[in-house]
């Protein structure tokens, strides 16, 4: 049977390849394998796209989407926490978008992307409780650790399910909880520190020349 000459939309082809890579990665995608998909000649594709590229593009800021979504859900009325679980469960569990978000393929955008994320994340957190009280750096600090964290446990575990539990870690959202803490926590204390030491040197009349 010969492909039909349906109109599809932009939403259509975006939702088709979307599902390609999301099941099969990159390696699984091509105008081809999309046309196939919705039974389609690959006409109403280049119809809609310019080229390959804007496809792929449109495909990883759907995933952009997902992410973005799921990192709303409410797991332990932690909002940080559960911020930083979701975004680990989500490279766990959605292996081939996770790649795609930030594989670079085009360096550009995965910059964008990358600050859109950044800024949604910290929309989220501006009324946090624990960051109240914490000037602008500090929170910066605190959260840039946490992030640096949860990447690479991320990567990990995109790559290897069983990394945590090969390592004796049999949960992950306590060992998130922990380890988010722990950089709070530590921060906070080197935060509380340097107040004093600098209260201590301003009383003895010091000053910076």
């Amino acid at each position: 049977m010969s492909p039909r000459n349906t109109q599809f939309s932009r939403d259509d082809i975006v939702a088709a390849a979307f599902q390609l890579v999301r099941e099969e990665g990159w390696n699984g995608f091509s105008v081809q394998a999309v046309a196939k998909l919705i039974n389609s000649s690959t006409m109403p594709i280049y119809s809609q796209f310019a080229n390959v590229r804007d496809l792929e593009d449109a495909v990883c800021l759907k995933a952009l989407d997902l992410l973005k979504e799921r990192m709303l859900t409410d797991l332990t009325g932690d909002r940080w926490i559960d911020q930083g679980i979701i975004y680990v469960r989500f490279a766990e569990e959605e292996k081939f978008l996770f790649r795609a978000l930030w594989d670079a393929r085009n360096v550009d955008l995965s910059k964008e992307m990358g600050k859109r994320f950044n800024e949604f994340i910290a929309a989220t957190l501006a009324d946090y409780l624990l960051f109240v009280g914490l000037d602008e750096l500090e929170v910066r600090m605190i959260r840039l650790t946490r992030m640096m964290f949860a990447q690479k446990l991320a990567y990990w575990l995109n790559v290897n399910s069983n990394y945590l539990k090969e390592k004796g870690i049999p949960e992950l959202e306590e060992y998130m909880r922990r380890a988010s803490m722990a950089i709070y926590h530590g921060f906070r204390l080197q935060f509380s520190a340097e107040s004093v030491s600098a209260t201590h040197f301003c009383g003895k009349g010091g000053k910076n020349e």
